[in-house]
């Protein structure tokens, strides 16, 4: 009997991995396989998960013919309910940003949706820019996510982009439609923004000290001159050397958009 409670329950096992493994390629079909190709900027994303399955989401998405939605969002918690709320939330993105051009309007939108099926204990916080291609200007509107990075050239100084904004799934709409707003920027060329989650900033060594925000924004500033890829390419490499072999603890996001 114990030898075949144990078969059995390896089974079971080996059952709910193959179905994690399904669910994970069904994941990176939804997030975008190569960088979007925007007019007047380069930009590159990666996401890697801390289990099968992630609760980051990021995506591009073409609002009208002259502007290009960019989205990055972390779900509280891990694993398969977080991988779901994430699917909802791509979803009602997409249909959301199509022909709209505050960043703002969108996000007041996907929140009104996607809070009636939201457990209490979670939340999703999302940061999402428009890129105008026919003109310098970026809008942008931010629900609780991390404070987007935006390197100038000019000077080769970082700033933190820190527009209100409460993190969907919290408040029906009262709130949340009242302090979620619409910023407005120029870019000029050389300029670089960096969109991220906190598994990067929150990532821990050996000694289970934090990567930190300070090294995100040296790693931009070194790498600013390489375009997109290179800034993903030396902050993803810092990240790793920097955690060496402790085990990974929530999935990281990284997307950088660069003005040519």
């Amino acid at each position: 009997i114990y030898n075949e409670t144990v078969y059995l329950e390896a089974s079971e096992k080996k059952r709910m991995d193959h179905d994690l493994e399904i669910a994970r390629d069904i994941q990176r079909i939804l997030l975008p396989s190569a960088a979007a190709e925007v007019a007047g900027y380069e930009l590159s994303g990666i996401n890697v998960p801390a289990r099968q399955v992630s609760g980051d989401y990021y995506d591009y998405i073409q609002v009208d013919e002259r502007r290009v939605g960019v989205a990055i969002a972390d779900v509280s918690g891990k694993g398969v309910p977080a991988s779901l709320i994430m699917t909802m939330c791509r979803s009602v993105i997409r249909s959301e940003a199509v022909g709209r051009t505050s960043a703002a309007d969108v996000l007041c939108r996907v929140n009104e949706q996607l809070y009636p099926d939201i457990k209490e204990d979670m939340f999703i916080s999302v940061a999402y820019f428009i890129l105008d291609t026919q003109s310098n200007e970026v809008t942008m509107a931010r629900a609780g996510h991390d404070a987007p990075l935006w390197y100038r050239a000019a000077d080769q100084g970082v700033e933190k982009l820190t527009p209100k904004g409460i993190a969907m799934g919290i408040d029906s709409g009262e709130v949340f439609n009242r302090v979620c707003a619409d910023y407005s920027f120029e870019m000029a060329s050389g300029d670089c923004l960096l969109l991220y989650t906190d598994g990067s900033t929150e990532a821990m060594d050996e000694e289970d000290l934090e990567f930190g925000l300070p090294r995100l924004v040296q790693g931009l500033q070194a790498s600013a001159a390489l375009g997109a890829p290179g800034i993903i390419k030396r902050l993803t490499e810092d990240v790793k050397n920097f955690a060496g072999k402790h085990p990974q603890y929530d999935d990281i996001t990284l997307i950088a958009i660069c003005k040519k």
